[in-house]
């Protein structure tokens, strides 16, 4: 190790257990977390890879019971720390068919570390449906007959009610999990109760394999800390600096972002065919106009300042009163990615998401890819069964989406996300899919800041821009690194992901993380203040560069190489035709001079396989 550590024994801010669940048995067991993979690993997503690493095979069916959802808090969550809230899931994706990643704020980790575990690992498959109670650290497997078929709101209403906790954190399947859609999500806690989602991957159709419809969670115990003084002097100082870098995020959350990166070209449209719409579209969702006309309230994390959430509800015409929590992502995919510029309309889809337990990006950018091949005439009326699947379209796009979270005429060609459809579909439709590794792209046109397109590429959970690095900082502020510039973009796009899988370790959300000072040159105070534990900023990043190759070690396993490392033939061979970035495109030999550079720089082979050297100087294992 290339920090002076204390023993985990002696660090705070964790259990050090591990509660596993057999449901094929219905029986589970109290684990003790091996103590140095705190040391190696720190917690969250790299402790969950660690356990992933060790006990799924290559040759695992993702919908099979030897599948595992395996969930993990880190050493900062549930701690007086800002943004301490998140927790992890790792698994196979069902679809991806490779390892995947999931996380979500809110409540849910923080009840799980307060209920005595650092992590939860469910296996098997039960015999019919049931949910878990883990009230204080006691265990109850529950029949959940009742509420199979259920939307996500009204289960957690129920099993709230049942287990006798209103506070209880609850992490729900609905629909389509059940149905085992391949982009289902897992929601814990609905967003107007501040909840969070675990979204991408398809990790709900693993809950849904296994007939577990919930988990309900709920602890008293606070994390104990090494320092509580210094811990309590450190947060008071830093506040203002929160204050500071989180303003827009408490006014706008990440819908702040809507209009900035429309201006700079990098906003994409209708699938990722333009960047302009005609004057005032894009402007009737700017982030003033959703205070201004759609906030219901302010949403925060369990202990967080900063309230970045914006639950909003729709005001007029045939959706009005609908609600929901619209993220960046959610407002692009259901939106303008759809040729949608409606509040009203993105409110009322990404509410039937949450219901029917939906990846709102992965279900949002599918009906959108439908509409494309619609509009070249690859699909008609007589395939969807009479909807008018044009871009714009709102209401076909709301009948759509609930026919994908019933499986019924055509939603079923699309309920397993874009790529699953362009295979079912035919007619070289595979060709209008933007994604890498099977998962479909986020809301930022990689042809506009090339390192979103390596970060994309690279992203250990298929495309990603949190995972795989969000870039766009760097690129706008960094001197010499150029948006369409190649050369640097592997060793930033590098660094952005070894920041990221530290900060993931420790479960903190990125949003706060500046003012705690936890940044590629990482101040790490507030971690030694809670674990006790002598780590440097230097340790921290260290941390995540041995967790990213970690999970490329798992990839490499599962048979993942260069050659998976692409970007769409759109991305490559087709430039940007209007806006700021009209021209550009990412040819195959940039995309390989970046991997070049990017595979150097992480001592993985041309190949894209993790060296037996960077194995051992990374200690990964």
């Amino acid at each position: 190790m290339n920090s002076k550590t204390l023993t985990a024994e002696r660090w705070k801010g964790i259990t050090g257990k591990l509660l596993r669940i057999d449901l094929t048995k219905r029986k589970s067991i109290v684990e003790n977390i091996p103590l140095k993979w705190f040391h190696k690993y720190l917690g969250g997503r790299g402790l969950a890879a660690r356990y992933y690493y060790d006990e799924i095979s290559a040759d695992v069916d993702p919908l099979s019971p030897e599948n595992k959802l395996i969930f993990s808090t880190g050493v900062l969550t549930g701690t007086p720390a800002f943004g301490a809230t998140k927790a992890y899931i790792v698994s196979k994706s069902p679809l991806t068919g490779h390892y995947s990643v999931a996380n979500a704020g809110g409540y849910f980790g923080v009840n799980l570390k307060w209920a005595g575990y650092d992590g939860v690992i469910i296996e098997g498959r039960a015999d019919e449906p049931v949910y878990l109670s883990i009230i204080d650290g006691e265990l109850e497997i529950k029949n959940a007959k009742s509420y199979w078929g259920s939307k996500t709101i009204e289960a957690q209403d129920v099993i709230r009610e049942e287990v006798g906790e209103q506070k209880a954190s609850v992490a729900c399947i609905g629909p389509a999990g059940e149905k085992l859609s391949r982009m289902a999500c897992i929601v814990a806690d609905s967003s107007g109760r501040r909840g969070g989602v675990f979204g991408r991957g398809g990790l709900g159709a693993v809950m849904g394999s296994k007939n577990l419809k919930a988990i309900a969670v709920y602890g008293t115990k606070e994390v104990e800390v090494a320092d509580v003084d210094k811990l309590r002097d450190y947060l008071k100082t830093h506040i203002k600096e929160l204050r500071e870098t989180t303003g827009n995020h408490t006014r706008y959350g990440t819908l702040q972002y809507t209009m900035p990166l429309y201006e700079l070209g990098a906003y994409p449209l209708l699938n990722f065919t333009r960047t302009r719409v005609e004057e005032g579209a894009m402007e009737k969702l700017a982030a003033e106009v959703m205070r201004e006309n759609y906030l219901v309230r302010d949403v925060a994390c369990s202990r967080c300042p900063v309230a970045c959430g914006k639950f909003l509800e729709a005001g007029k015409g045939e959706w009005r009163g609908s609600q929901s929590k619209v993220e960046y992502e959610t407002l692009w995919s259901l939106g303008p990615h759809c040729g949608v510029f409606d509040y009203d309309a993105i409110i009322m889809a990404h509410a039937i998401t949450e219901e029917y337990g939906f990846d709102g990006m992965s279900s949002g950018y599918t009906v959108g890819f439908g509409m494309e091949l619609y509009e070249r005439g690859i699909i008609d009326k007589e395939f969807t069964g009479g909807l008018e699947l044009k871009f714009g379209n709102a209401e076909a796009e709301i009948e759509l989406l609930e026919l994908m979270g019933e499986r019924r005429g055509v939603g079923e060609v699309f309920a397993d996300g874009a790529v699953r459809a362009a295979e079912r579909i035919g007619k070289n439709s595979i060709n209008y899919v933007m994604h890498a590794k099977r998962q479909e792209f986020a809301g930022y046109e990689p042809r506009a800041f090339y390192g979103i397109g390596l970060a994309y590429a690279t992203s250990s959970r298929g495309a990603c821009h949190n995972v795989g690095g969000w870039t766009i900082r760097d690129e706008l502020l960094k001197p010499k690194l150029d948006r369409f510039a190649v050369e640097g973009k592997g060793r930033l796009v590098k660094s952005i992901q070894d920041v990221r899988a530290y900060i993931d370790s420790l479960a903190l959300c990125t949003i706060p993380r500046r003012a705690l000072n936890l940044t590629d040159e990482p101040s790490p105070e507030v971690v030694n203040y809670i674990t006790g534990a002598e780590l440097t900023g230097e340790y921290l990043v260290l941390a995540g560069e041995r967790i990213y190759s970690l999970e490329r070690l798992i990839l490499n396993r599962e048979g993942v190489r260069r050659p998976d490392d692409m970007l769409p033939p759109r991305i490559m061979y087709e430039p940007v035709p209007d806006g700021p970035a009209k021209g550009h495109r990412i040819t195959p030999e940039m995309l390989n001079k970046m991997l070049d550079e990017y595979y150097e720089a992480r001592g993985w082979d041309r190949n894209g396989v993790v060296m037996e050297k960077t194995i051992e100087r990374l200690e990964i294992l």
